[in-house]
């Protein structure tokens, strides 16, 4: 359900999971969505994060292996 701002009449969308970090398998899922052509700022709105955290996962200072296990992944279902 939209949500009106009360004073613009702005369609606001709604935010139902806000993570402040993320863990392990959340980062993969990040993984894989770049992997899969999604946009940065999208991928961080999916798992209700900011761009900030998904940075410190892409950069490996968090997560370490999370990009592998999304390969990983990938590889596994395309067979």
């Amino acid at each position: 359900m939209a949500i009106i701002h009360p004073l613009t009449g702005v369609e606001l969308n709604d935010v139902e999971i806000e993570r402040k970090a993320l863990n392990f398998n959340e980062a993969v899922t990040a993984h894989l969505m770049r992997m899969q052509g999604e946009k940065y700022n999208i991928i961080a709105q999916h798992l209700g994060t900011n761009t900030h955290r998904l940075g410190e996962v892409f950069r490996e200072e968090l997560h370490i292996g999370a990009k592998q296990a999304a390969s990983r992944l990938l590889a596994t279902a395309a067979e």
